[in-house]
């Protein structure tokens, strides 16, 4: 008697667990191939209409005034909220190694060019720009052989 109550718990137990596991499943739809996130294509961390997007575009713009106007500092304080928003953004890590060479950080704006151009995903103007700054910073910094091979004039794409 005693067995076939534990046995009818066992049952009313399995049960309430399998249905349980059953109900809570969701179905999910599948998403259209074109919608598929690209190998080898950076994916923007901020959409097309989202409203970051013009907070982003005005950051930008911003410290490129800024930098232009001498003021490094406001515009690495400028930049570091926009990589906030999207750190993903290879124009705003040039622009960051920008100020590290207007401060005297040729090491620094190095590190900041090759990360952008790594995140440039085939975006020559950007690519050489960063160049220039690599070539710059490696110059100052009395390594002049490693400056020649990294010019992107030269074919070689910068060693990271």
């Amino acid at each position: 008697m005693k067995n076939k109550r534990c046995l009818v718990w066992a049952i009313c137990l399995t049960t309430t667990f399998f249905l349980s596991a059953c109900a809570s499943q969701k179905r999910t739809q599948a998403v259209p191939v074109e919608n598929l996130p690209q190998i080898g294509t950076r994916q923007a961390a901020v959409s097309k209409d989202s409203p970051d997007l013009k907070i982003l575009i005005r950051l930008t713009k911003k410290a490129e005034d800024q930098i232009d106007s001498k003021k490094p500092q406001a515009a690495f304080a400028t930049l570091e909220r926009a990589l906030g928003i999207d750190a993903q953004d290879p124009v705003l890590w040039h622009l960051m190694a920008r100020v590290q060479m207007i401060q005297g950080n040729f090491e620094q704006a190095e590190q900041l060019a090759r990360k952008s151009n790594l995140l440039a995903a085939h975006n020559p103007s950007l690519e050489k720009k960063n160049g220039q700054i690599i070539g710059r910073s490696l110059a100052l910094r009395g390594m002049e052989q490693e400056a020649g091979a990294d010019k992107p004039e030269n074919g070689n794409r910068p060693k990271f």
